[in-house]
């Protein structure tokens, strides 16, 4: 006798549905799974974009200090030896 061909085609449906939750779980958890590194990863080395501006205006601090410091030394000390400006490559 020859199986019934609308249970077999119920069965395949299932199958099929079966595969594709199964697929999008693993996309969920991968999603979840690499939020959760890349958050660790910011937190645990605390950049969050403000740290630069504020290092940028503490060398930049200092360097003005070193250059005072520099030019009420002597008078010996010429425009070569003083420290140039500190420059960063971010805007």
């Amino acid at each position: 006798m020859h199986p019934d061909p609308a249970a077999a085609g119920r069965q395949a449906l299932a199958d099929r549905a079966r595969r594709i939750s199964r697929i999008r779980r693993r996309i969920a958890a991968a999603a979840v799974g690499a939020f959760a590194l890349v958050w660790g990863l910011i937190a645990a080395t605390g950049s969050m974009g403000s740290q630069t501006a504020a290092t940028t205006t503490v060398s930049t601090d200092q360097a003005t200090a070193t250059q005072s410091a520099q030019s009420s030394e002597t008078s010996q000390s010429s425009q070569d030896e003083q420290l140039p400006p500190v420059t960063t490559g971010q805007s």
